[in-house]
Order: structure tokens, then sequence, then C-alpha cells
């Protein structure tokens, strides 16, 4: 069996590496596409122009490319992307995103969880210790951040919409507040996971200058990033943490995935 995978971040070349130790053939030569049963498309796959980030450079995927697949190719990406799954149907591969599923989802929370403490520690005069942390939403990620914060002893305050939400969040010791009520006048590290704007300009405008801004969401992100580095906030964007921290595990966690679904080939 012939893999392509597409090392667009250092987890697709731990990848390549995990592959091969398992006796695969592995490839990330694009002309080789035609021979392969499994492809890696990389973090998003191609957009709806058939452009695609590959190992650093763009190219445009034509529809030759897709005609001459092998029968039932699999193809994967890290995030969810409705155009391959249209593809998919009109040309007979299998798609996959790593994100879609559950488990794969709770370890990737874990290691963005460590990369923000990791990241924190190295970056700020502070401890973690009795830090006032914001952390905005409760998803798969926010969940482990506020389990994670809460055990390294700081103060910990969760925004969110869902009231619901609101006694599990206060059986982890952490405060709940909804989003309308957001006050980060005594904020020292504000997380966010929302990708949609939350944090305004009228709401950066409470805090102290002092707030580091960590943002993991995807675009549009969930602060007025602009408005935070005009004010003199230090305020980062942080995406894919996996891919530059402990992206030696990550790897593993996609190829053994990837080793599951060949089951099925």
């Amino acid at each position: 069996m012939l893999i392509f995978v597409n090392h667009d971040d250092l987890r697709g070349q731990e990848v390549m590496e995990e592959l091969v130790k398992n006796g695969y053939y592995v490839t990330d030569e694009w002309k080789d596409l035609r021979y392969c049963q499994m492809i890696y498309l990389g973090l998003k796959g191609i957009d709806r122009k058939n452009r695609l980030l590959l190992h650093r450079d763009t190219i445009i995927v034509d529809e030759k490319t897709w005609k001459q697949l092998h029968p039932q190719t699999i193809i994967i990406t890290m995030i969810h992307n409705d155009y391959l799954d249209t593809l998919s149907k009109q040309y007979g591969f299998q798609y996959y995103a790593f994100l879609d599923e559950e488990d794969f989802v709770d370890k990737n929370s874990v290691l963005t969880a460590e990369g923000i403490i990791s990241y924190l520690i190295s970056h700020r005069r502070f401890p973690i210790y009795h830090s006032q942390i914001h952390v905005l939403g409760y998803g798969h990620c926010g969940q482990v951040i506020v389990r994670d914060f809460i055990a390294l002893q700081a103060y910990v305050h969760v925004g969110i919409r869902n009231r619901q939400l609101f006694e599990d969040i206060e059986k982890t010791g952490a405060k709940p507040y909804h989003l309308d009520h957001m006050d980060l006048s005594d904020c020292d590290v504000l997380i966010n996971t929302i990708p949609s704007q939350v944090v305004t300009s009228s709401k950066l405008d409470q805090a102290p200058t002092s707030m580091m801004i960590l943002d993991i969401a995807s675009y549009p992100y969930g602060v007025d990033h602009h408005y935070a580095l005009s004010k003199g906030f230090n305020s980062i964007i942080l995406p894919s943490i996996p891919s530059k921290y402990a992206y030696g595990y990550a790897g593993r966690m996609m190829t053994d995935f990837m080793k599951e679904k060949m089951k099925n080939v």
C-alpha cells in the first residue's frame, strides 16, 4: 500500500516517519497520487477554488486528479471540509477528518491545554498559581483547559452562553458567567476558544493592559485583535497548538487513526 502525506506542518512529517516505521510505503510526491490508496491532504485540504497548500506551496488540483484515483481511495484532512465531502460522493473516494472523531478530539484537546500552559510558563513573568484566568467557551478544549488550570490552583472564570452548563462548571471549582456579563477588570490571562467575536473593544476597555490574550479559535477568532494591539495588549493568536507543541505525539495519534481506517481497504 502506498500512502501520500502532505506535510504542511510538523505533524505531517511525524506521520511520514511513523508510517515508515510501521512498514508502509510513503510518498510526498504529488505525481504519485494515482497510485495511492490513502491520501492525507493536510490541515484543511483544498478550497472551493481547488487550491491546496502542498508542502508550503500552493497548487491547483484539477478534475483529472480525482478521476485517476485508485477505487475507494481514502482521503483525510485534519479539519472537516464540506467541499471534499461533496467531491467524495461525485468521484467515489472515502473522506474522513481527524477532528470529526470524538476520541481524536479529546486527545487533541489535552495537547492544546498543555501547549497553552507551556506557552504561559515561558512567556509570563508571573506563575499560573493564583492568576485570574478567564476561559471563553466550554467545549472540548475549554473543558480540558479549565480542568488543568484549576489543578494548577489558578482562579478560573468561564464565559459561556448556555446557562445550563453553570452547575457543571461550578463543580470543577471554576466560576461561570454569561458572556453578556463579561467583566475583564481583574483578568490576568484571557483564553478564547470561541470562533466568533465575543470580546469587543468595549470589553477590552475594561481590562488592565497587563492582561495577556491567547486566542486558540479558528478565524474569525473571538477577540478584536486589531483593537487589542492598538491598546497595548499582548494579544496572541495560537492556532493548531498540537502542530507546534508535542507534535510527535500528535503524529502518532494521526498514524493510529490512519492504520485503523486502512483495515477496511
